[in-house]
Protein backbone atom coordinates (compact mmCIF):
# COMPACT_ATOMS: atom_id res chain seq x y z
CA UNK A 1 0.00 0.00 0.00
CA UNK A 2 3.16 1.96 -0.20
CA UNK A 3 1.94 3.86 -3.15
CA UNK A 4 -1.69 4.93 -2.15
CA UNK A 5 0.30 6.77 0.56
CA UNK A 6 2.05 8.75 -2.06
CA UNK A 7 -0.43 9.10 -4.34
CA UNK A 8 -4.30 8.63 -2.88
CA UNK A 9 -6.80 6.21 -5.02
CA UNK A 10 -9.19 10.00 -5.37
CA UNK A 11 -5.85 11.72 -7.47
CA UNK A 12 -4.82 8.32 -9.55
CA UNK A 13 -6.74 9.04 -13.02
CA UNK A 14 -5.35 12.59 -12.63
CA UNK A 15 -1.64 11.30 -12.30
CA UNK A 16 -2.41 8.86 -14.99
CA UNK A 17 -3.75 11.64 -17.22
CA UNK A 18 -0.52 13.62 -16.23
CA UNK A 19 2.02 10.49 -16.61
CA UNK A 20 0.29 10.34 -20.30
CA UNK A 21 0.50 14.26 -21.02
CA UNK A 22 4.31 13.83 -20.75
CA UNK A 23 4.88 10.66 -22.57
CA UNK A 24 2.88 12.48 -25.33
CA UNK A 25 5.18 15.57 -24.89
CA UNK A 26 8.47 13.88 -24.64
CA UNK A 27 7.73 11.68 -27.58
CA UNK A 28 6.78 14.26 -29.80
CA UNK A 29 9.72 16.82 -28.93
CA UNK A 30 11.93 13.41 -29.23
CA UNK A 31 10.69 12.72 -33.02
CA UNK A 32 10.20 16.33 -33.76
CA UNK A 33 13.94 17.13 -33.18
CA UNK A 34 16.23 14.07 -31.94
CA UNK A 35 14.89 11.32 -34.20
CA UNK A 36 17.85 10.20 -36.61
CA UNK A 37 15.32 11.24 -39.11
CA UNK A 38 14.39 14.52 -37.51
CA UNK A 39 16.48 16.71 -39.99
CA UNK A 40 14.44 14.99 -43.36
CA UNK A 41 11.59 17.73 -44.46
CA UNK A 42 8.35 16.04 -44.38
CA UNK A 43 4.97 16.90 -42.71
CA UNK A 44 5.05 17.43 -38.62
CA UNK A 45 1.85 15.38 -38.20
CA UNK A 46 3.10 12.71 -40.07
CA UNK A 47 6.47 12.89 -37.90
CA UNK A 48 4.82 12.87 -34.99
CA UNK A 49 2.50 10.17 -35.39
CA UNK A 50 1.36 6.82 -36.97
CA UNK A 51 -2.25 7.61 -36.85
CA UNK A 52 -2.06 10.28 -40.08
CA UNK A 53 -1.04 7.02 -41.98
CA UNK A 54 -3.87 4.98 -40.53
CA UNK A 55 -6.14 7.71 -41.64
CA UNK A 56 -5.70 7.41 -45.13
CA UNK A 57 -4.85 3.97 -45.57
CA UNK A 58 -6.95 2.22 -43.18
CA UNK A 59 -9.74 4.55 -42.75
CA UNK A 60 -10.18 6.10 -46.47
CA UNK A 61 -8.95 3.09 -47.57
CA UNK A 62 -5.51 3.14 -50.14
CA UNK A 63 -4.99 6.75 -50.24
CA UNK A 64 -1.49 7.32 -48.45
CA UNK A 65 0.51 6.47 -51.38
CA UNK A 66 -1.15 9.46 -53.55
CA UNK A 67 -0.79 11.91 -50.21
CA UNK A 68 2.86 10.66 -50.28
CA UNK A 69 2.93 12.27 -54.08
CA UNK A 70 1.60 15.37 -52.42
CA UNK A 71 4.02 15.58 -50.03
CA UNK A 72 6.98 14.96 -52.58
CA UNK A 73 5.96 17.89 -54.89
CA UNK A 74 5.15 19.86 -51.72
CA UNK A 75 8.77 19.72 -50.64
CA UNK A 76 9.90 19.67 -53.96
CA UNK A 77 8.42 23.38 -54.56
CA UNK A 78 9.67 24.27 -50.82
CA UNK A 79 12.63 26.64 -49.78
CA UNK A 80 14.31 23.66 -48.63
CA UNK A 81 15.34 22.90 -51.46
CA UNK A 82 15.03 25.55 -53.69
CA UNK A 83 16.53 23.90 -57.16
CA UNK A 84 15.01 20.39 -57.45
CA UNK A 85 13.26 19.42 -60.58
CA UNK A 86 10.89 16.79 -60.98
CA UNK A 87 13.63 14.10 -62.16
CA UNK A 88 15.34 15.25 -58.79
CA UNK A 89 12.70 14.65 -56.78
CA UNK A 90 13.12 14.80 -52.75
CA UNK A 91 13.27 12.42 -49.58
CA UNK A 92 10.59 12.54 -47.37
CA UNK A 93 9.82 11.40 -44.35
CA UNK A 94 6.38 9.16 -44.13
CA UNK A 95 6.10 8.76 -40.53
CA UNK A 96 7.77 8.81 -37.69
CA UNK A 97 10.09 5.78 -38.25
CA UNK A 98 9.97 5.73 -42.24
CA UNK A 99 11.63 7.84 -44.82
CA UNK A 100 10.37 7.44 -48.74
CA UNK A 101 12.37 8.41 -51.79
CA UNK A 102 10.79 9.32 -55.09
CA UNK A 103 13.59 9.93 -57.23
CA UNK A 104 13.91 6.95 -60.00
CA UNK A 105 17.74 6.82 -59.94
CA UNK A 106 18.11 5.95 -55.86
CA UNK A 107 15.97 2.79 -56.93
CA UNK A 108 19.01 0.19 -57.64
CA UNK A 109 20.80 1.96 -54.59
CA UNK A 110 17.93 1.01 -52.21
CA UNK A 111 16.92 -2.37 -53.60
CA UNK A 112 20.36 -3.34 -54.24
CA UNK A 113 22.34 -6.88 -55.47
CA UNK A 114 24.31 -9.06 -53.64
CA UNK A 115 27.19 -7.25 -52.41
CA UNK A 116 25.15 -5.16 -50.03
CA UNK A 117 22.71 -6.51 -46.80
CA UNK A 118 19.27 -5.38 -46.98
CA UNK A 119 16.86 -6.31 -44.61
CA UNK A 120 12.84 -5.88 -44.14
CA UNK A 121 11.17 -3.10 -42.07
CA UNK A 122 9.56 -5.88 -39.45
CA UNK A 123 6.75 -3.54 -38.37
CA UNK A 124 5.92 -3.10 -42.17
CA UNK A 125 5.60 -6.51 -42.38
CA UNK A 126 3.40 -7.56 -39.44
CA UNK A 127 0.38 -7.07 -41.35
CA UNK A 128 1.26 -10.02 -44.11
CA UNK A 129 1.66 -12.84 -41.07
CA UNK A 130 4.26 -14.57 -43.43
CA UNK A 131 7.72 -14.07 -42.14
CA UNK A 132 8.46 -17.32 -42.63
CA UNK A 133 7.84 -17.18 -46.29
CA UNK A 134 11.46 -16.53 -48.59
CA UNK A 135 9.02 -13.08 -49.63
CA UNK A 136 8.39 -11.83 -45.74
CA UNK A 137 11.70 -12.86 -44.11
CA UNK A 138 12.91 -10.33 -42.46
CA UNK A 139 16.80 -10.94 -42.39
CA UNK A 140 18.58 -10.56 -45.48
CA UNK A 141 21.17 -13.54 -44.80
CA UNK A 142 17.56 -15.69 -43.96
CA UNK A 143 15.74 -14.48 -46.94
CA UNK A 144 18.63 -15.53 -49.01
CA UNK A 145 19.09 -19.17 -47.55
CA UNK A 146 15.35 -20.01 -48.48
CA UNK A 147 15.58 -18.21 -52.11
CA UNK A 148 18.14 -19.96 -52.71
CA UNK A 149 15.72 -22.93 -51.97
CA UNK A 150 13.45 -21.89 -55.06
CA UNK A 151 15.37 -20.43 -57.00
CA UNK A 152 16.44 -23.30 -59.27
CA UNK A 153 12.53 -24.00 -59.38
CA UNK A 154 12.17 -20.42 -61.02
CA UNK A 155 15.27 -20.62 -63.85
CA UNK A 156 14.87 -19.54 -67.43
CA UNK A 157 15.67 -23.28 -67.80
CA UNK A 158 12.93 -24.58 -65.38
CA UNK A 159 10.39 -22.43 -66.99
CA UNK A 160 11.55 -23.30 -70.45
CA UNK A 161 10.38 -26.84 -69.02
CA UNK A 162 7.35 -25.75 -68.06
CA UNK A 163 6.06 -24.12 -71.30
CA UNK A 164 3.77 -27.19 -72.58
CA UNK A 165 2.38 -26.52 -69.17
CA UNK A 166 2.08 -22.61 -70.10
CA UNK A 167 0.73 -23.69 -73.51
CA UNK A 168 -1.57 -25.90 -72.33
CA UNK A 169 -3.49 -23.92 -70.42
CA UNK A 170 -3.87 -21.05 -72.83
CA UNK A 171 -5.46 -23.46 -75.05
CA UNK A 172 -8.01 -24.59 -72.68
CA UNK A 173 -8.88 -20.41 -72.18
CA UNK A 174 -8.64 -20.98 -75.93
CA UNK A 175 -11.44 -23.51 -75.92
CA UNK A 176 -13.64 -21.83 -73.19
CA UNK A 177 -13.09 -18.10 -75.36
CA UNK A 178 -15.22 -20.38 -78.19
CA UNK A 179 -17.62 -21.48 -75.70
CA UNK A 180 -18.49 -17.55 -74.83
CA UNK A 181 -18.46 -16.69 -78.74
CA UNK A 182 -20.94 -19.57 -79.61
CA UNK A 183 -23.30 -18.43 -76.71
CA UNK A 184 -22.96 -14.97 -77.48
CA UNK A 185 -22.54 -13.76 -73.65
CA UNK A 186 -19.89 -11.45 -72.42
CA UNK A 187 -16.65 -13.19 -70.98
CA UNK A 188 -14.96 -11.85 -68.01
CA UNK A 189 -11.44 -12.25 -69.54
CA UNK A 190 -9.55 -10.76 -66.29
CA UNK A 191 -11.20 -13.24 -64.01
CA UNK A 192 -9.98 -15.72 -66.76
CA UNK A 193 -6.45 -14.39 -66.78
CA UNK A 194 -7.08 -15.57 -63.17
CA UNK A 195 -7.50 -19.02 -63.70
CA UNK A 196 -4.99 -19.33 -66.56
CA UNK A 197 -2.52 -17.81 -64.07
CA UNK A 198 -2.83 -19.90 -60.96
CA UNK A 199 -1.18 -23.02 -60.28
CA UNK A 200 1.22 -23.61 -63.16
CA UNK A 201 4.43 -24.05 -60.80
CA UNK A 202 2.56 -25.32 -57.73
CA UNK A 203 0.11 -27.59 -58.60
CA UNK A 204 -1.86 -27.13 -55.34
CA UNK A 205 -5.50 -28.38 -55.59
CA UNK A 206 -6.89 -25.22 -55.06
CA UNK A 207 -10.07 -23.86 -57.11
CA UNK A 208 -8.77 -20.42 -58.50
CA UNK A 209 -11.90 -18.42 -59.18
CA UNK A 210 -12.70 -18.69 -55.47
CA UNK A 211 -9.28 -17.02 -54.23
CA UNK A 212 -9.78 -13.68 -55.78
CA UNK A 213 -6.68 -12.41 -54.73
CA UNK A 214 -7.44 -8.99 -54.01
CA UNK A 215 -10.80 -9.54 -52.56
CA UNK A 216 -8.73 -11.24 -49.75
CA UNK A 217 -6.31 -8.11 -49.25
CA UNK A 218 -9.22 -5.82 -49.36
CA UNK A 219 -10.63 -7.61 -46.41
CA UNK A 220 -7.69 -7.71 -44.62
CA UNK A 221 -7.65 -4.46 -42.23
CA UNK A 222 -3.25 -3.58 -42.42
CA UNK A 223 -2.50 -3.14 -38.51
CA UNK A 224 -4.78 -5.96 -36.83
CA UNK A 225 -4.63 -8.49 -39.22
CA UNK A 226 -1.62 -10.39 -37.64
CA UNK A 227 -3.53 -10.91 -34.21
CA UNK A 228 -6.40 -12.11 -36.18
CA UNK A 229 -5.07 -14.67 -38.30
CA UNK A 230 -3.63 -15.95 -35.08
CA UNK A 231 -6.91 -16.67 -34.01
CA UNK A 232 -8.94 -19.95 -34.27
CA UNK A 233 -10.71 -19.48 -37.65
CA UNK A 234 -14.15 -19.29 -35.58
CA UNK A 235 -13.28 -16.60 -33.42
CA UNK A 236 -11.21 -14.73 -35.80
CA UNK A 237 -14.33 -15.07 -38.15
CA UNK A 238 -16.63 -14.27 -35.43
CA UNK A 239 -14.55 -10.69 -35.04
CA UNK A 240 -14.24 -9.72 -38.80
CA UNK A 241 -16.91 -11.71 -40.88
CA UNK A 242 -15.02 -10.46 -44.09
CA UNK A 243 -11.80 -12.46 -42.90
CA UNK A 244 -13.17 -15.47 -43.78
CA UNK A 245 -11.97 -14.99 -47.42
CA UNK A 246 -8.38 -15.25 -45.70
CA UNK A 247 -8.59 -17.73 -43.20
CA UNK A 248 -10.59 -20.20 -45.74
CA UNK A 249 -7.61 -19.65 -48.21
CA UNK A 250 -4.82 -20.49 -45.58
CA UNK A 251 -6.85 -23.28 -44.26
CA UNK A 252 -7.24 -24.96 -48.01
CA UNK A 253 -3.67 -24.17 -48.41
CA UNK A 254 -2.85 -26.37 -45.60
CA UNK A 255 -4.92 -29.03 -46.29
CA UNK A 256 -2.97 -28.73 -49.95
CA UNK A 257 0.54 -28.95 -48.10
CA UNK A 258 -0.12 -31.60 -45.59
CA UNK A 259 -1.53 -34.02 -48.61
CA UNK A 260 1.53 -33.32 -50.12
CA UNK A 261 3.59 -33.97 -47.59
CA UNK A 262 2.13 -37.34 -46.47
CA UNK A 263 2.09 -38.59 -49.79
CA UNK A 264 -1.74 -38.22 -50.63
CA UNK A 265 -1.22 -35.70 -53.41
CA UNK A 266 0.29 -37.40 -56.26
CA UNK A 267 1.89 -34.70 -58.68
CA UNK A 268 1.53 -37.22 -61.90
CA UNK A 269 -2.57 -37.54 -61.18
CA UNK A 270 -2.56 -33.13 -62.14
CA UNK A 271 0.47 -32.23 -63.88
CA UNK A 272 3.17 -33.89 -66.10
CA UNK A 273 5.89 -31.70 -64.08
CA UNK A 274 7.58 -31.84 -60.43
CA UNK A 275 6.24 -29.01 -58.24
CA UNK A 276 7.72 -26.49 -56.10
CA UNK A 277 6.29 -27.64 -52.96
CA UNK A 278 7.38 -31.56 -53.81
CA UNK A 279 10.83 -30.20 -54.01
CA UNK A 280 11.07 -27.75 -51.33
CA UNK A 281 9.72 -30.93 -49.01
CA UNK A 282 12.49 -33.29 -50.73
CA UNK A 283 15.35 -30.72 -50.53
CA UNK A 284 18.36 -30.67 -48.55
CA UNK A 285 17.48 -28.14 -45.96
CA UNK A 286 17.18 -28.13 -42.30
CA UNK A 287 14.15 -29.75 -41.00
CA UNK A 288 12.64 -26.57 -39.76
CA UNK A 289 11.89 -25.19 -43.34
CA UNK A 290 10.21 -28.12 -43.72
CA UNK A 291 7.59 -27.18 -41.10
CA UNK A 292 4.10 -27.37 -42.33
CA UNK A 293 3.41 -23.67 -41.12
CA UNK A 294 6.58 -21.88 -42.75
CA UNK A 295 5.15 -24.16 -45.64
CA UNK A 296 2.00 -23.22 -45.87
CA UNK A 297 3.23 -19.32 -45.61
CA UNK A 298 5.01 -20.28 -49.05
CA UNK A 299 1.93 -21.24 -50.23
CA UNK A 300 0.17 -18.16 -49.58
CA UNK A 301 2.57 -16.06 -50.95
CA UNK A 302 3.49 -18.51 -54.10
CA UNK A 303 -0.20 -19.01 -55.09
CA UNK A 304 -1.06 -15.32 -54.82
CA UNK A 305 2.15 -13.51 -56.01
CA UNK A 306 1.84 -15.85 -58.80
CA UNK A 307 -1.49 -15.22 -59.89
CA UNK A 308 -2.85 -11.62 -59.47
CA UNK A 309 -0.05 -9.79 -60.46
CA UNK A 310 0.28 -11.71 -63.98
CA UNK A 311 -3.62 -11.68 -64.35
CA UNK A 312 -3.61 -8.05 -63.64
CA UNK A 313 -1.00 -7.41 -66.36
CA UNK A 314 -2.49 -9.26 -68.91
CA UNK A 315 -6.05 -7.52 -68.15
CA UNK A 316 -4.44 -4.11 -68.35
CA UNK A 317 -2.67 -4.64 -71.73
CA UNK A 318 -6.00 -6.57 -73.22
CA UNK A 319 -8.19 -3.72 -72.30
CA UNK A 320 -5.50 -1.20 -73.92
CA UNK A 321 -4.64 -3.09 -76.84
CA UNK A 322 -8.63 -3.35 -77.75
CA UNK A 323 -8.81 0.43 -76.92
CA UNK A 324 -6.43 0.94 -79.53
CA UNK A 325 -6.87 0.07 -82.61
CA UNK A 326 -3.90 1.29 -84.39
CA UNK A 327 -1.70 -0.24 -81.40
CA UNK A 328 -3.93 -3.85 -81.72
CA UNK A 329 -3.45 -4.18 -85.53
CA UNK A 330 0.68 -3.78 -85.66
CA UNK A 331 1.15 -5.79 -83.11
CA UNK A 332 -1.48 -8.39 -85.10
CA UNK A 333 1.07 -7.80 -88.30
CA UNK A 334 4.08 -8.83 -86.08
CA UNK A 335 2.40 -11.78 -84.88
CA UNK A 336 0.72 -12.98 -88.13
CA UNK A 337 4.79 -12.94 -89.65
CA UNK A 338 6.25 -14.30 -87.13
CA UNK A 339 3.97 -17.22 -86.07
CA UNK A 340 2.29 -18.02 -90.12
CA UNK A 341 0.00 -21.12 -88.62
CA UNK A 342 -1.62 -20.12 -85.13
CA UNK A 343 -2.03 -23.69 -84.16
CA UNK A 344 1.58 -24.66 -84.22
CA UNK A 345 3.13 -24.13 -80.59
CA UNK A 346 6.20 -21.61 -81.07
CA UNK A 347 8.64 -22.11 -78.86
CA UNK A 348 8.43 -19.14 -76.59
CA UNK A 349 12.03 -17.88 -77.24
CA UNK A 350 11.38 -17.14 -80.33
CA UNK A 351 8.28 -15.09 -79.52
CA UNK A 352 10.79 -13.15 -77.03
CA UNK A 353 12.39 -11.62 -79.84
CA UNK A 354 9.40 -9.73 -81.04
CA UNK A 355 10.24 -6.11 -80.36
CA UNK A 356 6.47 -4.97 -80.67
CA UNK A 357 4.99 -7.28 -78.57
CA UNK A 358 7.60 -7.02 -75.95
CA UNK A 359 7.06 -3.36 -75.93
CA UNK A 360 3.14 -4.07 -75.72
CA UNK A 361 4.25 -6.18 -72.72
CA UNK A 362 6.51 -3.41 -70.63
CA UNK A 363 3.79 -0.96 -71.28
CA UNK A 364 1.24 -2.96 -69.92
CA UNK A 365 3.54 -4.04 -66.71
CA UNK A 366 4.55 0.02 -66.11
CA UNK A 367 0.79 0.16 -65.96
CA UNK A 368 -0.09 -2.70 -63.80
CA UNK A 369 2.46 -1.68 -61.22
CA UNK A 370 2.75 -5.32 -59.47
CA UNK A 371 2.57 -4.54 -56.06
CA UNK A 372 1.29 -1.24 -55.78
CA UNK A 373 2.47 -0.39 -52.21
CA UNK A 374 6.11 1.20 -51.01
CA UNK A 375 8.26 -1.87 -50.07
CA UNK A 376 10.54 -0.76 -47.36
CA UNK A 377 14.46 -1.56 -47.05
CA UNK A 378 16.57 -1.66 -44.37
CA UNK A 379 20.47 -1.06 -44.94
CA UNK A 380 21.16 -2.24 -40.81
CA UNK A 381 24.68 -1.84 -41.18
CA UNK A 382 26.10 1.08 -43.63
CA UNK A 383 25.08 4.69 -44.28
CA UNK A 384 22.81 5.02 -47.46
CA UNK A 385 23.34 8.48 -49.66
CA UNK A 386 20.98 9.97 -51.13
CA UNK A 387 21.62 12.86 -53.83
CA UNK A 388 19.03 15.33 -54.05
CA UNK A 389 20.68 17.32 -56.62
CA UNK A 390 22.03 19.84 -54.65
CA UNK A 391 22.97 17.97 -51.27
CA UNK A 392 23.73 14.12 -50.38
CA UNK A 393 20.97 13.28 -47.39
CA UNK A 394 22.88 11.00 -45.03
CA UNK A 395 20.29 7.80 -44.10
CA UNK A 396 21.25 6.08 -40.87
CA UNK A 397 21.74 2.58 -40.67
CA UNK A 398 18.59 0.97 -39.49
CA UNK A 399 16.48 3.41 -41.02
CA UNK A 400 13.23 2.27 -42.51
CA UNK A 401 13.39 3.81 -46.49
CA UNK A 402 10.79 2.75 -49.25
CA UNK A 403 10.24 3.61 -53.09
CA UNK A 404 6.96 3.11 -54.66
CA UNK A 405 6.11 1.34 -58.24
CA UNK A 406 3.18 3.32 -59.01
CA UNK A 407 5.41 6.66 -58.25
CA UNK A 408 8.23 5.77 -60.53
CA UNK A 409 6.06 4.48 -63.38
CA UNK A 410 4.04 7.77 -63.21
CA UNK A 411 7.08 9.91 -63.45
CA UNK A 412 6.32 12.49 -66.31
CA UNK A 413 9.84 13.07 -67.26
CA UNK A 414 10.96 9.61 -67.73
CA UNK A 415 7.48 8.73 -69.22
CA UNK A 416 5.83 11.71 -71.03
CA UNK A 417 1.58 11.37 -70.24
CA UNK A 418 2.35 8.33 -68.34
CA UNK A 419 -1.18 7.38 -68.08
CA UNK A 420 -1.49 6.60 -71.32
CA UNK A 421 -0.97 3.60 -72.85
CA UNK A 422 2.34 3.74 -75.75
CA UNK A 423 4.53 0.84 -76.57
CA UNK A 424 6.30 2.99 -78.93
CA UNK A 425 8.19 4.79 -75.82
CA UNK A 426 10.37 1.51 -75.49
CA UNK A 427 11.47 0.91 -78.89
CA UNK A 428 12.19 4.25 -78.68
CA UNK A 429 14.12 4.38 -75.80
CA UNK A 430 15.55 0.77 -74.53
CA UNK A 431 16.92 2.22 -71.47
CA UNK A 432 13.62 2.77 -70.38
CA UNK A 433 14.28 -0.41 -69.00
CA UNK A 434 16.09 0.53 -65.69
CA UNK A 435 13.20 2.30 -64.75
CA UNK A 436 10.46 -0.49 -65.06
CA UNK A 437 10.28 -1.99 -61.70
CA UNK A 438 6.94 -3.87 -61.50
CA UNK A 439 9.26 -6.86 -60.34
CA UNK A 440 11.41 -4.60 -58.08
CA UNK A 441 15.11 -5.08 -58.19
CA UNK A 442 17.88 -7.06 -55.98
CA UNK A 443 17.99 -9.48 -54.34
CA UNK A 444 14.52 -9.30 -53.43
CA UNK A 445 13.16 -9.16 -57.12
CA UNK A 446 10.15 -11.28 -57.45
CA UNK A 447 11.53 -14.95 -57.56
CA UNK A 448 8.78 -15.70 -60.50
CA UNK A 449 9.56 -12.90 -63.07
CA UNK A 450 10.92 -15.56 -65.66
CA UNK A 451 7.47 -17.82 -65.19
CA UNK A 452 5.00 -14.43 -65.56
CA UNK A 453 7.51 -13.12 -68.71
CA UNK A 454 6.83 -16.86 -69.88
CA UNK A 455 2.80 -16.74 -69.57
CA UNK A 456 2.47 -12.88 -70.80
CA UNK A 457 4.38 -13.68 -74.01
CA UNK A 458 2.35 -17.20 -74.77
CA UNK A 459 -1.08 -15.61 -73.69
CA UNK A 460 -0.85 -12.72 -75.25
CA UNK A 461 0.90 -14.28 -78.94
CA UNK A 462 -1.59 -16.99 -78.61
CA UNK A 463 -4.64 -14.71 -77.91
CA UNK A 464 -3.80 -11.76 -80.59
CA UNK A 465 -2.60 -14.23 -83.07
CA UNK A 466 -6.26 -15.12 -83.53
CA UNK A 467 -8.34 -12.89 -82.22
CA UNK A 468 -8.45 -9.00 -83.62
CA UNK A 469 -10.53 -6.16 -82.37
CA UNK A 470 -13.28 -4.01 -83.90
CA UNK A 471 -12.50 -3.28 -87.41
CA UNK A 472 -10.30 -6.27 -87.75
CA UNK A 473 -9.08 -8.30 -90.82
CA UNK A 474 -8.04 -11.46 -91.92
CA UNK A 475 -9.09 -12.85 -88.66
CA UNK A 476 -8.51 -16.60 -87.79
CA UNK A 477 -11.39 -16.83 -85.36
CA UNK A 478 -12.72 -13.52 -84.76
CA UNK A 479 -12.62 -10.55 -83.07
CA UNK A 480 -13.19 -8.90 -79.44
CA UNK A 481 -15.28 -6.42 -78.42
CA UNK A 482 -15.26 -4.42 -75.05
CA UNK A 483 -18.24 -4.80 -73.02
CA UNK A 484 -19.64 -2.26 -70.70
CA UNK A 485 -15.59 -1.50 -69.64
CA UNK A 486 -13.94 2.06 -69.91
CA UNK A 487 -10.92 2.93 -68.19
CA UNK A 488 -12.34 3.45 -64.87
CA UNK A 489 -11.80 -0.23 -64.80
CA UNK A 490 -8.14 -0.12 -65.15
CA UNK A 491 -7.09 3.20 -63.33
CA UNK A 492 -5.66 2.39 -59.93
CA UNK A 493 -8.16 4.43 -57.45
CA UNK A 494 -6.59 3.10 -54.21
CA UNK A 495 -3.35 0.96 -53.21
CA UNK A 496 -4.49 -2.28 -50.94
CA UNK A 497 -1.01 -3.79 -51.27
CA UNK A 498 -2.30 -4.84 -54.91
CA UNK A 499 -3.49 -2.19 -57.63
CA UNK A 500 -7.57 -1.17 -56.74
CA UNK A 501 -9.53 0.15 -59.37
CA UNK A 502 -13.35 1.99 -58.78
CA UNK A 503 -15.71 0.12 -56.08
CA UNK A 504 -18.12 -2.10 -58.59
CA UNK A 505 -16.32 -2.38 -61.10
CA UNK A 506 -17.27 -6.07 -62.89
CA UNK A 507 -13.58 -6.45 -64.36
CA UNK A 508 -12.41 -6.49 -68.18
CA UNK A 509 -15.51 -7.65 -70.09
CA UNK A 510 -15.35 -8.57 -73.64
CA UNK A 511 -17.82 -10.09 -76.16
CA UNK A 512 -15.93 -12.90 -78.71
CA UNK A 513 -17.40 -12.50 -82.10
Amino acid sequence: MFFFDIVPPTTLPGVIVALVVVWCIQTAIYRLYFSPVAQFPGPKLAALTLWYEFYYDVWLGGQYVFKMHEFHEQYRKSEIVPSLTRAQGPIIRINPYELHVETPQFYEELYAGSSKRRDKYKWHNKWAANDCSAWGSIDHDIHRMRRGVINPFFSKASVRRLQPVIQERVDKLLSRIKDFKVSGKPLTISLAYVSLSSGTHTAMPLTPFRYHIPHIVANAIYWPFALLTSLPHWLAVAIAPNISLYTDFVLDCGKAIKAIKNGSCDPSATTSHPTLFHELLEGDVPASEKNIDRLVQEAQVVVSAGTETTSWCLSVITFNLLSNPAILERLRKELGEAIPDPDKAVPVEKIEQLPYLTACIQEGLRLSYGLSTRLPRVSPGDVMVFNDGKKDWYIPPGTPTSMTSSLIHHNESIFPNSHEYIPQRWIDNPRLDKYLVSFSKGTRQCVGINLAYAELYTTLASIFRRYGGPGSAGLEEGRFELFETTGEDVDIVADMFLPFVKKGSKGIRVLAK
